[in-house]
């Protein structure tokens, strides 16, 4: 996996991925679209997506005997670059959900600021900020956790706010617009932050979702992208406490995900029942490093054991199959574009296959991307 890895590397450190932005700094692009022309070859740059990018630079620069290594330097000088577009795109807190390349275009998103978005960049804030201190402006950090405070709702949290000027009812129904599983990850990000209200909110909205899972079991997983933030949230919680209620809960909701591998392909649908081409990666990629984890931690056990055995070898196979000659792994096999997140997510994977035998579980759990 190493020759995998270090392709991805170069590739998220390309000037294509990482881009000058007008407001100041460098935004990381959400997808590159092969073969369009220049200046039109991406849709925008994305804040949360910064986010995840500087906590890849947080892990790449931690080790620099593991394959896709950074050297601090580099690491230090691009994330300068990211937060000092987080700081000039969000100087009120409230970035857009995406800064669009052509500024005259609307997008449904941006008329939401929504809390997932918030807390992946307070995390990647803080990641960078504790790997490679003074990267970050000292009121940067309180600055997004004061917005993401802001989106609290009967004590827990919300799942977004419209923005002035826009209405409520222009807003789509989707997972991302509602309360829902992948509300525990974005808890596990700002948990230990914020005032008490936050904490609060925090603690009452994985209290919320562990007992919705708990009552609704299999129904709760519909669309495996926002379900696997379900188990990512709970490895990192489990990662940053050693709490191993919370490990058990990953592993439980884990087992469900592996109940949705296709028995012939060993591949995962986007969603439960939909056996359709458009495979997605992001999920590939979060199934992969989920199960590395679970395993190196002996979660994984009996009937479970079998189906990640069957499960594992092929996900890495896919992945690796979806990497492009430049380095950016593909969304899926009929858009082909280059996903930023996604290829975010493989490297982190297919870094942890390459050592599945040694790294530390409760390491990697606490620095999922």
């Amino acid at each position: 996996m190493s020759n995998a890895v270090a392709r991805m590397t170069g590739w998220l450190l390309s000037a294509p991925v990482l881009r000058s932005s007008a407001w100041g700094g460098s935004g990381v692009v959400n997808w590159l679209i092969p073969g369009a022309p220049p200046g039109r070859d991406y849709d925008g740059l994305y804040p949360e997506i910064g986010g995840y990018y500087l906590q890849f630079l947080a892990v790449a620069a931690s080790e620099s005997h593991r394959p896709g290594s950074i050297e601090p330097s580099i690491a230090r000088e691009t994330a300068a670059r990211v937060v000092a577009w987080l700081d000039k795109c969000g100087p009120d807190g409230d970035p857009p959900t995406l800064q669009h390349r052509d500024m005259t275009q609307s997008d449904w998103r941006n008329k939401c600021l929504f809390v997932f978005d918030l807390a992946m960049i307070v995390r990647g804030l803080a990641a960078i900020d504790a790997r490679l201190p003074g990267q970050t402006p000292p009121t940067l950090i309180p600055r997004y956790v004061r917005s993401a405070a802001g989106l609290v709702s009967n004590g827990r949290l919300a799942s977004h706010r419209v923005r002035a000027g826009a209405l409520a009812n222009s807003i789509p129904a989707k997972w991302s617009t509602q309360p829902g599983v992948h509300h525990i990850k974005a808890a596990a990000a700002l948990r230990g932050v914020g005032d008490a209200a936050l904490a609060a909110a925090v603690e009452a909205t994985l209290v919320d979702q562990a007992e919705a899972l708990g009552r609704q079991g299999r129904s709760r997983l519909r669309e495996l992208h926002p379900f696997l933030y379900l188990v990512e949230g709970w490895l990192i919680l489990w990662g940053q406490s050693g709490d191993p209620a919370f490990l058990g809960r990953a592993r439980d909701a884990f087992a469900l995900v592996l109940g949705e591998v296709d028995p012939d392909t060993g591949l995962l649908p986007p969603t439960v029942g939909d056996r359709e081409a458009a495979v997605r990666s992001d999920v590939l990629a979060q199934a992969l490093r989920a199960g590395l984890i679970l395993r190196r931690a002996n979660a994984i056990e009996g009937k479970l054991a079998g189906r990640w055995v069957f499960a594992r070898p092929r996900l890495e196979a896919a992945l690796v199959d979806r990497i492009s000659p430049e380095g950016g792994v593909e969304f899926d096999k009929i858009g082909r574009h280059l996903n930023v997140w996604t290829t975010l997510f493989a490297w982190q994977a297919l870094r942890l296959s390459d050592q599945a035998e040694t790294f530390d579980s409760r390491c990697e759990a606490a620095s999922l991307i």
